[in-house]
């Protein structure tokens, strides 16, 4: 790899280019990152899984095939191969090491050697159980993850091997890094379950405060010039909440619905004060992770995306999104995706994670911020038309969307699992 690369990125899902749960070489090459590097002709390795990371959603959704049983066999199948495969990859290190599932305080604990470990006992707890186990199925997936993101030639002896995303930005010193983490820690509960227990905005500013005084030892040490980092998005936009029915015109005066369930399951229930009053907890989070972090950079190079403004600017939920995305003729927006109907196209299968276009919005939302404060120009303009066309789910949606409890389950595992303490 090339000392000094322009731009690396660290972080969960949402950077990763995770869609309806699915990891894999494709939606890594359409991530919001390696869409900023296009724009503006930066080379930029993106990771080039040999595999799915255990399964396709969309593929099994496709071929009318999601149930137990056919689950259980592919992801038992995939786990093999990845065990099976000498070296996962013909480069020791990519660009882009954001990790599904993971959380604020993992990019200081995350290493290849402390998740490789776990991969055979836990597909030996998967073969061995008579039913499918979603939380041993989620681990799994993000030691795999892990393991290949982090040390992709599988070389114990690696440089990389045991060192942290944080410490492999530090040995890289990219010109720039790109940064979303913090949905894991709580927020993403929130949107799949419609639960307010499990947020607490006092521990996500303390993991950021600890995330910020690294990202500053980076900047001090000249190990990095530009950090972007993103802020926390407003949960009420999130595809996922929503009415128990389906409204036929937006909400009048407060803007929030008089009640909130999460749509896979029609799980939780929040009313729309409660609603109100958790975006309100996101709004007071955001400023205070500015007000603490901004002078941990005396001499600047710590530049904020505010999220949470991007999603409300292409809210069509509650208000006429004040951005539109058109493309041929369908509005693409903020809730559940149904294809037949034109309608949602901005999240996945899972309510949870973008959809290319999805992606693209937030990169161009960086490119801006990086124009702004570097003064470059783009030489590929951010397209919508562009993003729709190469995502696979928009221009093939399965034409059933039906979502039973095993897709449920599953989805629970993950946010479940993505919010536990590493190792």
């Amino acid at each position: 790899m090339p000392d000094r690369p322009e731009l690396m990125a660290i972080g969960d899902s949402i950077y990763n280019g995770t869609r309806s749960l699915t990891t894999n070489a494709e939606l890594a090459r359409l991530s919001a990152p390696a869409q900023v590097a296009r724009a503006f002709g930066w080379d930029f390795q993106a990771p080039t899984y040999p595999f799915d990371v255990l399964f396709n959603l969309e593929a099994l959704f496709r071929a009318g095939a999601f149930d137990l049983g056919t689950l259980k066999m592919a992801v038992l199948a995939n786990a093999q191969r990845w065990l099976d495969t000498d070296s996962w990859a013909d480069v020791d290190c990519f660009d882009n090491i954001a990790i599904a599932q993971t959380t604020i305080g993992d990019q200081a604990r995350s290493t290849y050697l402390n998740h490789a470990s776990q991969i055979p006992p836990l597909l030996d707890q998967l073969r061995n159980g008579g039913d499918l186990d979603f939380a041993a199925l989620a681990a799994l997936y993000e030691a795999i993850n892990t393991s290949f993101v982090l040390n992709p030639s599988r070389d114990p002896d690696s440089e990389w091997a045991d060192k942290t995303p944080l410490e492999i930005v530090a040995a890289r010193r990219p010109k720039r890094l790109l940064v979303n983490i913090g949905i894991n820690d709580g927020i993403w509960t929130v949107c799949l379950e419609a639960i307010k227990t499990e947020l607490d905005p006092a521990a996500i500013a303390a993991d950021m405060h600890d995330l910020g005084v690294r990202l500053a030892a980076l900047k001090a040490a000249g190990e990095v010039d530009q950090i972007y980092l993103n802020l926390m998005p407003k949960a009420s936009c999130v595809a996922n909440l929503m009415p128990r029915r389906d409204p036929d015109r937006p909400p009048r005066g407060t803007g929030y619905f008089p009640e909130y369930l999460g749509r896979l399951g029609q799980l939780g229930g929040l009313t729309g004060g409660d609603m109100q009053a958790i975006d309100a907890e996101i709004v007071a989070l955001n400023q205070a992770i500015r007000n603490d972090l901004e002078p941990m950079f005396p001499d600047g190079g710590l530049n904020f995306i505010d999220t949470y403004a991007l999603v409300a600017e292409r809210d069509d939920k509650h208000f006429r999104d004040q951005k539109p995305i058109w493309v041929r003729n369908w509005r693409i927006n903020n809730v559940p995706l149904q294809g037949f109907a034109h309608k949602g196209g901005l999240y996945g299968l899972d309510n949870l994670h973008p959809t290319t276009v999805g992606y693209a919005a937030l990169a161009q939302l960086v490119c801006e911020k990086i124009v702004e404060v570097e003064g470059l120009e783009p030489v590929q303009p951010i397209d919508f038309e562009t993003a729709f066309d190469s995502d696979s789910l928009l221009t093939n949606i399965p034409r059933l969307l039906d979502i039973d409890n095993l897709l449920i389950d599953l989805i629970v595992a993950f946010v479940r699992v993505a919010s536990r303490p590493s190792v």
